[in-house]
């Protein structure tokens, strides 16, 4: 698989990842402060911070990390040979 195509495909499964854990989390009440101490590691409190904005943010944030990831591990898989 090239580099391209893998972070093509890492964007894809990042946003769709993204958006469930996003709408599960802002429609399940309790879900939150459920969740997150397993998640984390530690009690955070959760607040209402689910908007439109804050979305847009992660999902951004959050193609960036992966696509920087996979085109890393692109480059050195291209750039390490047996």
């Amino acid at each position: 698989m090239s580099t391209v195509r893998a972070v093509k495909v890492g964007l894809a499964w990042i946003s769709i990842a993204w958006t469930a854990c996003y709408l599960a989390f802002g429609l399940i009440p309790g879900l939150g402060s459920t969740a997150m101490p397993y998640l984390l590691h530690m009690n955070v409190p959760m607040e209402n911070i689910f908007t439109v904005g804050n979305f847009i943010i992660g999902l951004i944030l959050w193609n960036v990390i992966v696509a920087a990831g996979l085109a890393l591990a692109g480059l050195l898989s291209n750039a390490i040979k047996d």
